[in-house]
């Protein structure tokens, strides 16, 4: 029987080896895992960023329209003024 209980002691010892070594694996995992994620933002700030983000671009495309229709009401302001001088010169 000393035999037998040698083997089963050998064997724990083995597995004890492998739940500690098991053990370090997943702590240098999660240590990786918390550096990784650290670099992130949380999703919550993600969106609040990106809504302000797409406010700006419909913004700015709201001014660009209106730039847009200026330019072109300036030029149509030009182009009568231009045909206002050109019949008083007739």
């Amino acid at each position: 029987m000393g035999n037998l209980e040698q083997k089963e002691g050998e064997r724990i010892t083995a597995l004890e080896t492998q739940l500690l070594n098991l053990t370090k694996s997943i702590e240098r995992i999660e240590i990786k895992l918390d550096a990784y994620s650290s670099n992130f933002i949380p999703r919550s700030e993600a969106d609040l960023r990106f809504g302000q983000i797409e406010k700006e671009m419909s913004e700015t495309k709201n001014n660009k329209r209106s730039n847009i229709a200026l330019w072109i009401s300036g030029a149509a302001v030009a182009v009568t003024f231009l045909f206002g001088v050109l019949n008083y010169l007739k």
